[in-house]
């Protein structure tokens, strides 16, 4: 699959994919989400089971398989643009801004809700008082929580 990313794109992931892949391949789901929401994407737990189930081999997935599963899933998801009009729908008065009332009203009731405690620690985490600017959220939303 080397051949649908950029050289640049490839060495990203592949310095992520080192980085996380404890045993220097995929071992595991956890693995699998960790690294490939550490790279701005955003699959759901459907298909990142779905991801394993499909392609590791002996539970285990190299680098080039990780490659197949990025294209594969590249093709479906286009999460920062999805966010940012998702974000800019609810920008009512169109500076780029949402009331955290309203966020947590969205992130509470739409699409793979969250828990309040977790509206809590994405807030804290973006430093959300009154409201919250696209960039912030973007930011916070598509980095990997940490598993401390």
């Amino acid at each position: 699959m080397a051949k649908h990313f950029s050289e640049s794109d490839i060495e990203e992931f592949r310095d992520c994919f080192f980085l996380y892949a404890r045993q220097k391949a995929i071992t595991s789901v956890e693995e699998l989400t960790i690294i490939m929401r550490s790279l701005g994407f955003s699959p759901t737990v459907e298909e990142l089971a779905r991801y394993y189930d499909n392609y590791a081999k002996s539970n285990v997935i190299d680098f080039a398989t990780f490659l197949d599963i990025m294209y594969e899933h590249s093709q479906n998801e286009k999460c920062q643009q999805e966010i940012v009009a998702a974000f800019l729908a609810h920008d009512k008065s169109g500076n780029g801004y949402v009331s955290a009332k309203e966020l947590v009203h969205i992130l509470t009731n739409f699409g793979e809700k969250i828990s309040k405690p977790e509206v809590d620690r994405l807030f804290k985490e973006a430093r959300v008082q009154d409201g919250v600017r696209c960039d912030d959220i973007l930011r916070v939303l598509l980095t990997p929580l940490p598993d401390y």
